[in-house]
């Protein structure tokens, strides 16, 4: 068996495996990327301090980056809940950012395959973003972001710090500045702008609604533009709807359209 053969392919192969770039690995490691290219090309190998740190950053063994033998460990935040919940971070160089602390100026973009959550298993995954996020496919649980997010359909409910832009949201959405949707399934509370589909719940918006059928009550400090509403509303600018079915205080006009 040759161990230099080895190393140099499990290396290359856990890189890859984890999209992780000959960069990023060096970075973590504080050796140049030259460093890195030559363990991958087999002209060098790594010093014998650095392979408890390249076991651990790929969550392997010693012996699994030797041998392929043994398990592949789990790498544990202790201060993290284990909660199963997918969470989507932030590093800088090797420091993890916390939830309050990530950069503003970054996305992250993420590609959720479609077997994980429409195959034989069909796992609820929530989701947590310590950012912004551009996530390519649809997330069947909760989301919760501390950016903004752009998404397919979400699951269950959506909060967000910043805006929503997805499809259909199958619980409530909440958020800060914006929600751009397909239907909602519950409640949808935002303190700016909601352009959707169809609310299945109640609303408390403090901009304008431009969406299908209400069915809860409104809460509106700006001009609403929807289908029925099937409750009561309160609203500070203009009503445009085809019906209300519940009481209704409006300090702008009222305008029922075919």
């Amino acid at each position: 068996m040759d161990l230099n053969e080895n190393i140099k392919n499990n290396i290359q192969r856990l890189r890859k495996e984890r999209n992780v770039t000959q960069d990023v690995l060096a970075a973590a490691l504080d050796i140049s990327i030259q460093a890195v290219s030559k363990w991958e090309t087999g002209s060098s190998l790594p010093d014998i301090m650095q392979i408890p740190r390249i076991a651990k950053f790929f969550g392997v063994t010693i012996d699994y980056l030797f041998y392929n033998e043994g398990k592949e460990e789990v790498v544990i935040y202790g201060e993290l809940p284990d909660d199963d919940t997918l969470r989507i971070v932030q590093f800088r160089g090797k420091k993890m950012l916390g939830a309050e602390t990530w950069e503003k100026d970054k996305n992250i973009s993420l590609k959720i395959p479609e077997d994980i959550i429409n195959g034989e298993s069909k796992i609820e995954l929530h989701t947590e973003i310590w950012g912004n996020a551009n996530i390519e496919g649809n997330i069947s649980g909760n989301v919760n972001c501390g950016g903004k997010i752009n998404c397919g359909n979400i699951g269950g409910n959506a909060i967000c710090q910043e805006k929503i832009n997805c499809g259909n949201i199958g619980g409530n959405a909440e958020c800060n500045e914006g929600i751009n949707s397909g239907n909602i399934g519950g409640n949808a509370t935002c303190s700016d702008k909601i352009n959707c589909g169809d609310i299945e719940g109640s609303v408390k918006c403090e901009g304008n609604i431009n969406c299908g059928e209400i069915s809860g009550n409104v809460n509106c400090t700006g001009d609403i533009l929807c289908g029925i509403i099937e409750s009561g509303v309160e609203c500070k600018g203009t009503i445009r709807c085809k019906e209300i079915k519940g009481d209704v205080h409006c300090e702008g006009d009222i305008i029922y359209e075919k």
